[in-house]
Formats: C-alpha cells, sequence, structure tokens
C-alpha cells in the first residue's frame, strides 16, 4: 500500500502549513473560503497517490479508509477525515 510513500512527515507537513486555509468570517458556507479546499485536495490525491481507499466531499472534507490486515472477519476500519 505504501510503495509510492516518497516524502518523510515532516516534508509533507511543510508543504501543508504553507497552503492558505484561512477562514471567511462573513461566509454563510462550509467551506467558508475556495482556497480551504486546496489543502483537502491534496490530502485526497497524496492519499490515493498511496493506494488508500480516500475521498472528498462537498464541504471538504477528506475521508479515508484503510483496510486492516488481519484474516479475522472485522467492522473496525481506521477511518481520517481532515478539514
Amino acid at each position: 500500500m505504501l510503495d509510492n510513500y516518497q516524502h518523510t512527515t515532516a516534508e509533507r507537513m511543510m508543504r501543508y502549513v504553507v497552503i492558505d486555509t484561512t477562514a471567511n468570517p462573513d461566509s454563510e458556507t462550509q467551506p467558508s473560503s475556495k482556497k480551504q479546499l486546496d489543502l483537502s485536495r491534496l490530502l485526497e490525491s497524496e492519499l490515493k497517490a498511496m493506494g488508500i481507499d480516500a475521498a472528498l466531499d462537498e464541504y471538504g472534507y477528506v475521508y479515508a479508509t484503510i483496510k486492516g490486515n488481519s484474516k479475522k472477519e472485522s467492522t473496525c476500519n481506521l477511518f481520517l477525515f481532515a478539514r
């Protein structure tokens, strides 16, 4: 699954913090500004590149599911979201 993982956590974090995600306090929409979707799109893209099932909704939430590696039947999945 992580065959395409090419960056350290610190490198990824440095890319994320330069993205302007400032909210618009006068907005009545979610997200409150279109630029907030830039980070969400990047996260979704990177998760998919790593082979992780990821989706972005209209509100800017990124959902990702990582399947377990146990042979036991399980209903527990890892659920990640970012906004």
